[in-house]
């Protein structure tokens, strides 16, 4: 029986299990393959590579390494058959040095460079410019310093005993998010990833690439190397981790991006466009029913703004739109100050797991369609909870609204989503049908869980559930 070599402690497991049983399962004809990975994918690498051994019978060891030096080093021995760098410069750098064959590279997943903070963000820190107040004590990953002296020297500073100044810098991200949790530091520059593991405890504001630049996104690729007697099977290997369905849950339930946010211009372009009436007549409800005009509202998963936006034409709230993805932020600024509503709508980027409002801020709460893509529903609709004020009401889930033509309704609904299933997968509905990763079942369920009792669900255009405090 093959073994799987794990090179670094806290994988789990069970995981390591299933694979070993797999393989052992396997016939004795499989191929065997090598793969050589950074230590700090191997949680979720070794679930799909388990799925992988599942699905196809072959075998592999898995060898995770500490990185940089260990990533070079397995690299530059030219023993495994599936390469996985940890960064853009080292992908670049397994290319150039044909460590790698560049031609059968598939990206598997994104991390985004990001502002890491501790719960509740005490600091009111918003972006990057926030971080060069004196008074924040910050660190950053080792591996982001080059970025982060050109687009902001002041945090460079030469090391400071007391940590009053930006000049903590490590390589292990760990290490830094334990620093962030005790309160030692106010704020890390990280990958987005670290706080995937206790969402409870870290906001995550994802640095746009207008600051960030290259660094804002790095995909993570798989490489077929020169060396590999088996390449059909390790190229099918690299396919089966950038493609099948099967991988791509694996690395959203890790936290792991599959795309490189680069989705929100698209969306904007079309479809958002496409849902305008959608979000009209949505508005028109929330007002009708509710006759919230004044104070604060807060939309959830905003995207490019454009429900906000109209929540405001129709009212004299002040809307604060909210989205992790820093690039829909940035035009739906853009669209704010376009339409002249700047003074009464603006958008954040910021972690719906952990939203930067003081409790019993806000008079309205909407949210359209973002549930499903929330690895946490339980912790966001909290958080929807502690933000909303007494005598307010929130409004969440997906659909086109009680105003939109039924006609309208269904063909303006993705293929497989009906108004009964919005945010979840009808019956015997599959994943290649649905567009949901983390589709929302029971909303008794969800509301049970989350601790709150005064709220209704309303399966009228669509499946919503109305929360009030």
């Amino acid at each position: 029986m093959p073994r799987v070599t794990l090179l670094t402690a806290g994988i789990l497991a069970g995981v390591t299990a299933a694979v070993v049983m797999a393989a052992a399962a396997a016939p004795a004809a499989a191929a065997t393959l090598d793969v050589g990975a950074p230590d700090q994918f191997s949680a979720a690498l070794s679930e799909a590579a388990a799925s992988f051994v599942e699905e196809t019978g072959h075998k592999i060891r898995l060898h995770f390494v500490e990185i940089p030096p260990g990533a070079f080093r397995i690299a530059r021995e030219g023993e495994m058959d599936v390469l996985i760098p940890p960064c853009n410069q080292s992908t670049q750098a397994f290319c150039e040095k044909q460590w790698v064959k560049p031609e059968t590279g598939k990206r598997i997943f994104c991390r985004r460079m990001a502002i890491m903070l501790p719960a509740k963000n005490p600091k009111g820190i918003a972006e990057l410019c926030d971080i060069l107040d004196p008074t924040v004590r910050a660190g950053s990953l080792t591996v982001l310093r080059a970025r982060i002296e050109e687009v902001a020297p002041a945090l460079c500073r030469d090391p400071h005993d007391t940590l009053d100044v930006m000049a903590m810098w490590a390589r292990d991200g760990d290490v830094m998010m334990d620093l962030l949790a005790e309160e030692r530091i106010d704020a890390a520059l990280a990958w987005d990833t670290f706080a995937i593991t206790d969402p409870r405890n870290f906001v995550v504001l994802r640095l746009p690439r207008s600051v960030a630049g290259d660094q804002a996104c790095a995909p993570i690729m798989a490489f077929v190397t020169p060396g590999s007697d088996r390449p059909e099977v390790a190229q099918q290997l690299v396919d089966f981790l950038s493609e099948s369905l099967t991988a791509q849950d694996i690395f959203l339930k890790h936290g792991y991006m599959l795309d490189d946010g680069s989705d929100a211009a698209r969306y904007d372009e079309h479809a958002a466009r496409r849902f305008q009436n959608v979000y009209d007549n949505i508005c028109r409800q929330l007002v009708d029913d509710y006759g919230i005009v004044e104070g604060v509202a807060l939309d959830i998963g905003c995207g490019p703004g454009q429900m906000a936006l109209t929540l405001a034409r129709m009212t004299d709230l002040e809307v604060i739109g909210v989205d992790i993805e820093p690039e829909a932020v940035e035009i739906a600024n853009r669209h704010a100050k376009e339409a002249g509503l700047e003074d009464r709508c603006r958008f954040v980027y910021a972690d719906a797991h952990s939203l930067p409002f003081p409790d019993d801020y806000a008079d309205l709460i909407v949210s359209r369609g973002a549930l499903p893509f929330l690895r946490d529903q339980v912790l966001a609709v909290r958080e929807v909870y502690r933000v909303l004020k007494p005598g307010g009401v929130a409004f969440l889930g997906g659909g086109m609204g009680r105003y939109t033509p039924e006609q309208e309704a269904h063909r303006l609904y993705p293929a497989g989503v009906a108004p009964d299933t919005a945010l979840d997968r009808g019956p015997g509905q599959s994943r290649e049908d649905s567009i949901f990763p983390f589709p929302v079942g029971s909303f008794d369920v969800l509301m049970t869980k989350a601790g709150i009792s005064n709220y209704t669900v309303i399966n009228e255009g669509g499946r919503w559930v109305e929360v009030r405090k």
